[in-house]
């Protein structure tokens, strides 16, 4: 079953797809895993800059799905999700929002801020 948001595609070559879509593709290639073969279902996701270069309406997407493969709602395969944890490297406020529920701000190396999604935009850290 191809993962939501990314049907249509199957048949074409990598060139032929848009940036949101191959961001979409690359993802569903993430989190698609064989369960006959529980040594290889991941622990963890890294995301690095998966917004980077989209469109508004191509980032909703992506965040979207991110996002659901890490709730216990349907995820990109219309299955519960799976992975609990994740990390997501972003320079994107909205990224923040939509995607993570904790957040761990680094400056030149050290953490200079951490607590929950809600909670960053209150901060008196000139950093965050």
């Amino acid at each position: 079953m191809p993962p939501k948001n990314v049907g249509g595609v199957e048949e074409r070559l990598p060139s032929e797809l848009s940036g949101g879509m191959k961001k979409r593709v690359a993802l569903a290639r993430s989190i698609i895993w064989d369960i006959t073969k529980e040594s290889i279902e991941p622990e963890v996701l890294l995301y690095d800059e998966p917004t980077a270069g989209l469109d508004p309406i191509a980032s909703i997407i992506v965040e979207d799905l991110i996002r659901s493969v890490h709730t216990k709602d349907e995820d990109a395969i219309g299955e519960p999700g799976k992975i609990a944890s994740y990390v997501v490297v972003t320079h994107q406020h909205s990224t923040i929002k939509r995607a993570v529920d904790r957040l761990l701000f680094l400056h030149e190396g050290k953490v200079v801020w951490q607590g929950m999604t809600e909670e960053f935009t209150a901060s008196i850290n000139p950093i965050v």
